[in-house]
Parts: C-alpha cells; structure tokens; sequence
C-alpha cells in the first residue's frame, strides 16, 4: 500500500494552511437565501405549506379580530360605569361633569348603558366562534408545516448522504468524514428545524401585526401614526437578531465540525489511544475546540438577549406614547375618539409590536438553518469532476483489458507541489499478469488507483483497449475492474451480502460459485449460519485470511476484465497466504491482472514485471530478464529479500497427515471459535449481534430499547452548579421580566379609570403619569431581557462544553468491551457527542429562563388578581389547568418518541460512517448507489413516527391556543354579571381579566419549548447513563499496586478467554506460556488461535475468565492499570496515527514528562525515520492526515516505532509489524525493531517465520491453547507443529 495515497484533511483542520484561514476569516459569513432550503419540496409539500400559511394566516388575524369585539365590550363597560360613578342619576352625572345633555337624553342613553348584559354577551359569544377556529387553523398549521419540514429533511438527508457517495477520492483526501458526519446529524435538523413549525408561528406572528396595523388605522389613523413612528428602532432591532445570530451560529458551527473530527478520529482509534494511555491529550484536543464553539454560543446569547431588550423597550415606548396621545384624542372635543376605540387601536398595536418582537425571537431558527443549509447545500451541489453518477462517457461493448500508461504525471490534489509519478510509461496486454514493484512510496499503489480513475492525472494518458479512460464512463469503467487489497474492508452485515456487493443482481448459485473459487466455501459453510453470517464492523468477526477470501469472492463475483492485486497476502499467516494465493492465481487467470506484491516470491511467474523508483520506472522485463541485470532495482530488491529470509535449514516436505496444522484443521477452528482480532485499523470491532443483519428480526427490538435512568431536573441543575451565581442572578432577571406583564396590565386597566375622571386637565395629568410610568417599566425590560439572556447563555454553553468533555472523557475511559458493543459504534457514539450535550441546554439555561418568566408572569398575575376580585380570578383559576394540559400532553408525547427517533436515525447514519470511512472500497465496488438505498430505506421508520408527531404536536398546539380565547369568553361572562350586581368595579375585571389573560398567555408560551425541553430530558438520560457507567478496566483508577520497577518478566497461567459480546465462545483454553525479563517470545500460529488475543490480555484491554496473566509475579489485575500499560509500548501491523503533527504525534507515546525536541529526534533516528521526516518541507511540524494518511506504510510504521521507544518501555509488544511493508522498508522497520528489542521483554507475533528465528522463544498456538515452545533450532528438530509452519511457508515461496 506504498505512497502517499489517502492524503486526508490536511487544510484548515487544526490550523494547516493558516494563510488561507486567515482570509476565510475575514469573508462574510455565506448562507442560503430562505427560499432555497424549499428547493427539496414537492407539489404536496407547497400544498401543505399554502394550507399552513392560511391557517396560519386565519389564526393570526384571530386576536386582532378579537380586540374589535373587545373594544366594542370596553365602550358598554366604560359607558355603564361611567352611569354608575353618578348612580344612573341625572344630576350627579351633571354635577361630576359626566353628562351635559338633557333630562329625556340622558333617560335614553342611561337606559342603554344599564342593560350591561344585552349589550355585551353577544360579544361573549363571538369570543366563542374565535375560539373554535383557532383551535382548527392552529392545529393546521403546526401539523402541516412540521409534517413537510420531515418530508423535506428526509429528502435533504439523501441527497447530502447520495452526494457525500458522488464525490470523488480527492475531495474525500481535505474532507474529514467526522465533519460530514457531524453534518448529517446537526445541520440537517437545524434546516428542518427551520423549516418546521417556526415558520408557521412567525407567519401567525406576522399576519397579526399587518391584521393588528389595518384595524388600528381604520379605527383611528392619528393614533396609529404616531405609534408607528416607533416602528423604525422595532425593525432595526429586529435586523440586529437576524444578522448576528447568523454570524455567530455559522462560527459555533464549525468549531463544533471540528471537535466532532477529532472524536472519531479518537473513538475509530480506541485500542491505540488506550494502550499509550492519551485519553487525557485526546479529550484536551477536543477540549480546545469547543472552546471556541462556547465563546461564540455566549456571544449569541449576549446579542440576542439585548436585541429581545431593545425591543420591549421600544414596545413600551410605543404604549407610552400611544396612551398619552390616545388620552388626548378621546378629550379632543371637535373630534373625539371613544374609549373603546382607543382600546381597540392601543390593543392592536400593542400586539402588532408584542408579534414583531415574537416572530424575530425565532429568527434564530431560520439563521440557524440558512447557515447549515450553505454548508449542507455546498456539499449536495458539488459536482465532482470524477462523477460516478454520470451516465457521461463511453461504454464500449467488449472489454479485452488492454492498459497503457503513456508519460503519466500526477500529484495529489491535496499536495499539488509533491510530484507522484514522474513520466511514467507501460502497457498491459489483454490477459497478462503485469507485477508492480518498488519501495514504499515510490508510486505503486498511485498507478493503482490511477487505474480506477479515483484521481485524475496531471499529464500524459491513461488507456484501456485505446480509449482514454477520462472519455470512458466512470462506472462502467470501474464495474469491469475487481480489486482485493491488502486490508480489505467487508462492510457490517453478512457474508453473502458482501459477496453480493460485488455486483447488482447475483444470484446464490454465483456467490457460493465464486466463494469456492475464492477457497473461502469450506470455512463458510461449517458457520453456524453460514453465508448468513455477520461479520461484524469492518470484517471484525472473521480473521485476516477469512476476510480477505470474502473479499476475492466478492471480487470474483463482478468477473471483471481487470484484475488489480494491492499486496492482498501480505497480512497473512503462511497457511491462509497460501490459501489465498491459489485463490488469487484462480481469480487472475484468463484476466487482465496488475499485481503489486513486496513479497517478491508471489511474482515471479509474472509476465511482465515494472520496477519503480522514486516515481519513475526503472526497468521493465520478466522475472529472468531482470535478474540478469545486477545493478538493476529488482536485482536489487530480490537480493535484499534473500538475505532478510536467509534460512539455516530448509526441510522437506512432510505427509499431510502428520501436519498438526492442516487446513481442514484450521478451517474448522476458524468457523466454530469465530475468533475476533485486534483491528487496528478499524479501531475497535463490534458483537454480531442480529440487530444489525439488514432485516429486523423479531427480537431486535428488545435489544435496541436503551434502559436509560432517571434524569431528575435537580441532576441536572446539579452539573451546572459552578455556574449557579449566573444561574441565581438569571432567574432574578428572569422573574423580572416575568414580572414586566402583569405589571403592564395594571398599568393598562387604569389608564381605563381616566376616561371616568371629569376634570380634563386631570385625565391629562393622568395620561402623562401613565405614559412615564409605561416608559419605565420598558427600561426595567430592557435590563432585565439582556441580563437574563446574557447571564443564561453563559451558564447554558458552559454546561453544554461541559458535558461534551465529561462525556467524550467518560467514553475514552470506557474499557475496550465498552466499544465492542454495536450499540457503540464510531457513528453512534459521535453523533451522541454532537447532539446530546447540546440538547440537555434545554433544560437548563435559556429554557429554564423561558420557563420561569412564564410562570413569574403567572403567579404575579394570579396574586393581582386576587387583589381585585377573588370570584373571577377562581373561575380564571379553573382554564389554567387546561392551558397547562395542551403543553404537558405535547410534552409527554414528544418524549415518548425522540428516544426511538434518535435511535434509528443514527443507525441511519451508522451505515454512512462505514461507507464514508471505506469510501475507496465504494468507490471501487462502485456501491455509492448501494449504500444511498440502504441508508434511504433506514430512514422510512424515522419518517414515518416523525409524521405521526407533527399531527399530535398540531393539536396540542392548537388545544393549548384556543382554551384562551374559551378563557375570555368565560370569564367576560362572570365579569359582566359581577358588574351588574355592583360585586366588582369595571376596572377591577379588566385588571383581573389582563393580569391572567398576560399570565396564562405565558404558560401557553411553555408548549412551544416542550420539543426542547423533551429530548433534552432524554439526551441528559443519556449523558448520566454514560456518566455512571464505571468501567471494570479503569485506566483512570488510582487504585492497584505500583511497584517501583518493572522487569518485565511475564507468564499467561492456564488462562481461558472468551470475548465479553461472545460469551459462548472460548478464544484461549489454558493457555502457559512464560518469558522472562529481557528474552524475546515469538508467538506463531495461524490466523485466528488467539495470538493477538494474548497481546490484549497483557495490555489488559479485557480480563481473563479463568487463570491469570502475570508481571514480575503480580496478577495484572492487582497492578495499577495505567501504571502497567506505561511499561509497554506497542507497535500493531495497520499503525494509527491522528492528524497532528509528525512531532505530536511522537511525543503520544509518553505523556508522563515533558521531552525536548532532541530526545524526540533520537527516537525518530532508533527508528530509521529521522532522516526521512528532516527532509520534508516543515519536518517534525508536517501534519501526518487523518489516520496518517499522508504518509506510506513503512514511514507511518517507523513512526509508530518511534512512538512506542519514546516511552523507553520494559515490555514491547510488536503484532505484526513489518508484515505491511516492501522489502526495503521492511528490512529497515525489521533493523529498528531488532535495535529496539535490546534490553526489554519483547513479545513478537509475526506471520513471517523468517523474522522471529532469532527469538529467544517461540511458542506455537493451536485452538487458543500453547502446543510446543523452544528456540527456534530446538523446535525444526522436534519436526512438530513449527516444523510444519516453515515447511509450509518455504513450500509456498
């Protein structure tokens, strides 16, 4: 796997390429236009939004339409207390300066103004007819909006999943898959979120203002221009929301991207990040991101919160400026106004302004959705310029499998200035066997890849039967290519879905064809479920041989023209190597084949053999003819070889039935123990639990449901007790502006007692008095609203930074039986990092201050009216409950269902991880289709219970919105009958009347929360479960002993085994085995005895079931934990590297102490590195890319090397590490390693026999169990089981 091939995020991740950075700061930030987020919508959709927008439309114009009425109620109530002042008589009335008409007048209008009842109950009824049409347009609206917003987000999902599929390797070269990842779990729902039922509550808002505005300019247009003449602060305010909130959510955005990279880089790498112990680095980078992300997040608050203030300070402006002038038009003699009309312009306008400032508090939804819809939208409209959806291109009839590579140049995108490939020129004739070979680095795989047209090249031409491969069609092209590489990547279901994998449309008899030819039948079929088999995540169930005989299979399956070979026997044992190799030489016979192999043996019979170096070709020619040449490459490289494989005996070859290590034998341990190993690539492996087969068994549900705990509110509020000072001093504010209501409506019930004063120099005295006073209370609004939004900001991001890192902490200390569990997997566990945290805010914070001013507003407002009348505010007492009941029944039904809806959208989103971090395996099987159905298919359930909820969501809404208007109905008809009866004043209903109305108004506010306040209660279930899961491998535990020195002796004590997901399964069965301080013990054996498994037991990534593992004579399990791992250090065959830095990523191995930059570089120099990183352009500071992808096999192996001697350990565990490499490589990885091993107990596991003869022990496994151990003289004299091993092997080269 030589170059630098997968050269992922090297831009803008972690600061590389600051310059450019630098200038994206200083651009404006780029979002959609709102009406593109509509672009997924179809006819239904628009239907439903029209349907929306008019019930949405009728609602809003419903409360304006109200105030008519209640205007209409105030004049009959002004009027009969105005007679009732003066007793209903004439002279009284007279003497107060209340009437100036005659006797007969007076009688006449006296009369009218006495029958309060005739005139006002119609009205009562009116509130009635309202109130049922509310509840239909509210529930309409709600529902429609919510159920196309999950329509369209489901077709946003697809598209964002099916163009993440369509673009080509470049572009996923500077792309993390984490970032896409994170994208596909938060900016979806943002968009959607935006899309939902916000819109439908800010058209209500919106229409109520324009409704609200006619009314008042009908009834008085004086009146309603100088309250608009406030109108111009309410826009700009409103603005100031809109275009901040933009700003700043687009920023916490990408700091949130970021983070969320450098958590699956982690989790994806769990078993290396746990044996060198940087739990502690991992979470700090992690850490360091969301700082960013929370200084933004309070920035937002601050802003918006000042921006709410602003505008209750200029509505209250508008009411003080509008009574005052209002006062002075109704005393207006030449053109008087009547009270009630006042009412109705004052009420208009009051919620004209009250809807403006509403409907810009969800501005931030739709900020938050156009940001997320640039980044999601760029993504969709990306047209890669390798497209494998294109139906563009030729598609030749017949293929005969004719390459030619004719002056081929090419650079990565990512690394435009490193020249790959340098001129380079060869053919391929139709069904020869061409071999690739060369030192890492120097351009083989390149050309391999070239070949599939992942890359396009920068000069010369690419020809397949003399069509140049750019004017062929991407697909057709790669669906004649078969590829087997050397880690090959079975993706999580069965066996015989990834054989069929292979191509569209194979029927059984094909696959079982093609899994005999690829040697793989035999092992299949003694599987319990054979073809139907999980393999697990990345192939994690099946050993090294099996999986790579699935995936010649699955390659023999396409029967491809062209066969391309990327060193697929390297990671073998001997028995599996020669297995696969009489599959391989099945597979490529009568088709065009280009093999690239270090082991140089596996070549020979080739037809043509291409000698790279440094990028160019060196020689062309057969095995033969290249030797003849002895200073050629090849020469070169056999000569190498031989003396790296150099034997002392080589013995003949033994009857089958004494070989201990037959491949029946072997096939059958395989198949029945089912052996898992360490997977470093994949970083850790998953159970195969059936939940995961494709189709839903019946008992999967069982098994999916989460048994979360309680998350009781005080818990929560618990976790955000460092901030309880902002907390304590947010919820004052928020009282405050609670109060601001109630406050108001005596305010306004008063301003009602001016127009029954005679005296007019009083009632202006009086509106003076007033409008000061409303000014006031608008500056206590204004202080209250930014306090509050400044200071619950504040204590809400840190609470959510706060949990991001406990919980990524709280994984990281998981023991590795944690991540084994499919539950757990890479995408689940990210996407609960990039949701959940976030979401238990809304329980906390902002909510919590949303909450408490709305029940502030109601219990000021309860205690008011009391005070006025206790008999019409116990009626007003008796709606509260069913105000409360439309926002609990919302809330509980949202509960119930955010859980399963969460579930199955990231086991959605499981599947894209897999796809995205094996996209190159996609791209090659050409499954971007594939994996887009299955993921579109995995979204059906989510949809369809999302769809059921918009409708409950609707009616609780609308149930929660009508119960007011049924509230003034009610209690205008007990206030009218009080009045009558001289048991209340006019002005004391109308206080009792706004103060509830004001106070239940906010609790219905509640409901709109509920969606929040749900999932959140379910994500901090989550959080806690994740907190309090204690692991029994505690890497973090001071407890264990800690012995001042560590000799490194260690013995396995009849130790038993089974993986903690496979109870049933007995991996080691009594297995003894000792080395002592400073020996080397080789462990050898086939593929799946349990070799690897022994090395997991020394770095205690799980515990023994029966016996013990030793060191220096203590259990390792009495030992500290990471006490115990400091003493090793590990070097595995697929090293992880993280996309920091090369130095960075060195000094991982020791975090203990500080290093200088020299002790690092004599690390680098023990591991034959040095000089190759000096000579980079930055050196020590070049970022290695995700996974190391900028780096070859053999460089990023030797820095894995340098890594492990950095921490100078006692113990050295080396599991196959120079099997991946070419022979150059190799033997200077196989030189650092033998300098290494000086001194220190080194336990070596290897493939290769020829690398572990110098060992001071070797132990054979067999079946989990250790069948013969020696040096390695001692052991070919026995003429056993290692006899048999080298017997094999030499057999086979």
């Amino acid at each position: 796997m030589g170059e630098a091939t997968q050269p992922k995020p090297v831009t803008s991740r972690d600061g590389g390429q600051s310059s450019s950075s630098e200038i994206k700061k200083n651009e404006p930030i780029p979002t959609v236009p709102y009406y593109k987020l509509y672009r997924f919508a179809d006819g239904l959709d628009y239907l439903l939004v029209i349907i929306g927008l008019l019930a949405a439309t009728i609602h809003g114009s419903c409360l304006p339409l109200l105030f008519v009425f209640f205007g209409d109620l105030t004049n009959s109530f002004t009027e009969f207390g105005k007679y009732a002042a003066c007793n209903f008589t004439y002279q009284t009335c007279v003497d107060f300066l209340l009437y100036n008409g005659t006797q007969e007048d007076f009688d006449i209008d006296s009369a009218e103004a006495h029958d309060l009842t005739g005139n006002s109950v119609k009205y009562v009824f009116y509130f009635v007819y309202i109130a049922c049409g509310v509840f239909v347009c509210a529930t309409l609206q709600v529902s429609t909006f919510c159920y196309q917003a999950v329509r369209q987000s489901k077709r946003i999902r697809v598209a964002y999943v099916r163009a993440i599929l369509r673009q080509d390797i470049g572009y996923h070269d500077v792309t993390s898959s984490g970032e896409l990842n994170a994208r596909l779990a938060d900016d979806v729902k943002k968009i959607q979120d935006g899309m939902a039922d916000k819109v439908s509550l800010t058209v209500q808002y919106v229409c109520m203002v324009l409704a609200g505005f006619l009314i008042a300019f009908i009834y008085s247009w004086k009146l309603s221009l100088v309250a608009l003449s406030i109108s111009p602060f309410l826009i700009v305010s409103s603005a100031l929301i809109f275009t901040l909130t933009t700003k700043y959510t687009t920023a916490e955005l990408d700091a949130y991207a970021n983070a969320g990279s450098i958590a699956e880089e982690t989790i994806s790498s769990i078993r290396t990040v746990v044996a060198f112990g940087i739990q502690e680095e991992q979470a700090k980078r992690y850490g360091d991101n969301l700082g960013e992300a929370k200084a933004m997040g309070i920035k937002k608050g601050v802003i918006s919160g000042a921006s709410i203030g602003f505008l209750y300070f200029t509505m209250f402006g508008m009411y003080a400026l509008t009574f005052w002038y209002g006062v002075t038009l109704v005393i207006d003699e030449n053109d008087p106004l009547g009270p009630g009309d006042m009412m109705v312009v004052f009420f208009n306008i009051l919620i004209a302004a009250s809807g403006l400032g509403t409907s810009g508090s969800n501005m931030e939804y739709f900020s938050a959705a156009m940001a997320a819809g640039q980044k999601v939208f760029a993504v969709i409209d990306r047209i890669p310029p390798i497209d494998v959806f294109s139906d563009k291109g030729q598609k030749p009839k017949n293929v005969n499998g004719e390459i030619e590579f004719k002056n081929v140049r090419f650079s990565y995108p990512s690394r435009a200035e490193v020249e790959v490939l340098k001129g380079v020129s060869f053919t391929v004739e139709k069904g020869q066997t061409v071999a690739l070979v060369g030192q890492s680095g120097c351009g083989k795989s390149t050309s391999v890849s070239l070949i599939q047209r992942f890359y396009d090249i920068v000069k010369g031409d690419i020809l397949v039967d003399g069509n140049d491969i750019k004017k062929l069609n991407v697909k057709w092209l790669r669906d004649r290519i078969g590829v087997v590489a050397q880690e090959p990547i079975l993706f999580d279901t069965t066996i015989g879905e990834n054989i069929r994998w292979g191509r569209e449309g194979v029927t059984e008899d094909e696959i079982i064809k093609a899994a005999k030819q690829a040697n793989a039948f035999d092992f299949i079929n003694v599987l319990p479920k054979k073809f139907d088999t999980l393999v697990g995540e990345s192939g994690g169930q099946m050993s090294g041989g099996q999986k790579q005989r699935i995936a010649i299979a699955r390659a023999i399956v396409r029967d491809p023209k062209i066969m391309l070979l990327d060193e697929a026997t390297s990671a073998l044992d001997t028995e599996s190597e020669s297995i696969v190799q009489q599959a391989l030489d099945k597979a490529a016979a009568g088709r065009t084949t280009i093999v690239i192999a270090h082991r140089l043996s596996t070549i020979k019979n080739a037809n043509k053999i291409v000698a790279f170096q440094e990028g160019e070709i060196a020689e062309i020619g057969t095995h033969d003819e290249l030797l003849t040449n002895p200073d050629g490459v090849y020469k070169n490289l056999i000569n190498m070889q031989v003396v790296n494989t150099n034997r002392s005996i080589t013995p003949p070859p033994e009857k089958d039935s004494d070989n201990r290590f037959s491949t029946q034998t072997s096939l059958k341990r395989k198949s029945s123990h089912k052996f898992r190993r360490l997977g470093s690539t994949t970083g850790f492996v998953t159970s195969s639990h059936n939940e995961f087969s494709g189709d839903k068994d019946d008992g999967e549900g069982e098994d999916e449901k989460e048994d979360l705990p309680d998350a009781p509110f005080t818990r929560i509020m618990q976790m955000n007790k460092p901030e309880g000072c902002y907390i304590g001093f947010g919820c004052i504010f928020a009282a405050m502006a609670g109060s601001v209501d109630p406050v108001n409506a005596i305010l306004f019930a008063s301003v009602l007692t001016i127009f029954t004063e005679g005296d007019v120099e009083k009632q202006q005295y009086l509106s003076v008095l007033h409008a000061c006073l409303f000014l006031g209370l608008g500056v206590v609004a204004f202080i209250a609203y930014t306090m509050e939004a400044t200071l619950f900001s504040k204590s809400g991001m840190e609470l959510t930074t706060r949990l991001r890192r406990k919980a990524f902490e709280s994984m990281v200390r998981q023991d590795i039986s944690y991540f084994d569990d499919h539950k757990h997997s890479t995408g689940a566990l990210c996407s609960r990092l990039a949701t959940d945290a976030s979401r238990v805010q809304g329980c906390t914070g902002v909510r919590l201050g949303t909450m408490l001013k709305n029940f502030c507003s109601l219990g000021v407002a309860l205690g008011i009216a009391f005070a006025y009348g206790w008999k019409l505010t116990l009626l007003t007492i008796g709606f509260v409950p069913f105000l409360m009941i439309g926002g609990f029944l919302e809330m509980a039904l949202l509960m119930g269902q955010g859980d399963e809806d969460k579930q199955i959208y990231e086991e959605a989103s499981k599947i894209v991880t897999e796809a995205v971090n094996n996209i190159r395996t996609v791209a090659s099987l050409t499954k971007e289709e594939k994996v887009f159905q299955i993921y579109n298919e995995r979204l059906e359930e989510p949809a369809k219970s999302a769809n059921q909820k918009a409708l409950i969501t609707g009616l609780g809404y609308g149930f929660s919105q009508c119960v007011i208007y049924f509230a003034y109905a009610g209690i205008f008809r007990l206030g009218i009958y009080l009045v009558e009866i001289e048991d209340m004043s006019f002005e004391d209903v109308f206080k009792v009347l706004t103060a509830v109305i004001f106070g239940a108004m906010a609790v219905g506010q509640n409901s709109s929360f509920a969606p929040d306040a749900a999932e959140a209660q379910v994500s901090a279930a989550r959080m806690f479960k994740l907190f309090d899961s204690k692991p029994i491998i505690d890497a973090y535990s001071d407890k264990g002993h800690k012995p001042h020195t560590c000799k490194g002796n260690i013995e396995f004590k009849s130790v038993d085994f089974t993986y903690p997901t496979r109870p049933d399964t007995l991996v080691l069965e009594g297995l003894d085995v000792s080395v002592p301080s400073g020996s080397t013990l080789a462990l050898v054996g086939q593929s799946g005895c349990g070799k690897s498994t022994c090395i997991q037991l020394i770095e205690r990534f799980y515990d023994v079931v029966e016996g013990g593992v030793m060191v220096d004579g203590s259990d390792v399990k009495t030992l500290n934990v990471a006490w115990m791992r400091q003493q090793m250090g590990i070097v595995s065959q697929e090293p992880v590297l993280f996309n920091i830095s090369i130095k960075e990523n060195i000094l991982l191995g020791d975090k203990t102490r500080p290093y200088t930059d020299k002790e690092v570089t004599a690390a680098a120099a023990g591991a034959n590195i040095h000089e190759f990183i000096s000579g980079l352009p930055e050196g020590y500071n070049t970022k290695a890319g995700a996974k190391g992808g900028q780096l070859s096999g053999g460089q990023k192996q030797r820095i894995a090397i340098a890594r492990a001697l950095l921490r100078k350990p006692t113990i050295l565990l080396l599991d196959e590490a120079t099997s991946a490499l070419d022979t150059e490589s190799e033997k200077i990885v196989q030189e650092a390693l033998d300098k290494a091993r000086k001194g220190r107990t080194s336990i070596i596991i290897a493939h290769r026999l020829s690398t572990v003869k110098n060992a001071d022990i070797i132990a054979v496994v067999d079946k989990g169990k250790v069948v013969e151990t020696g040096t390695h003289e001692e052991l070919l004299k026995k003429r056993g089981a290692f006899y048999s091993l080298v017997n094999a092997q030499l057999t086979h080269q």
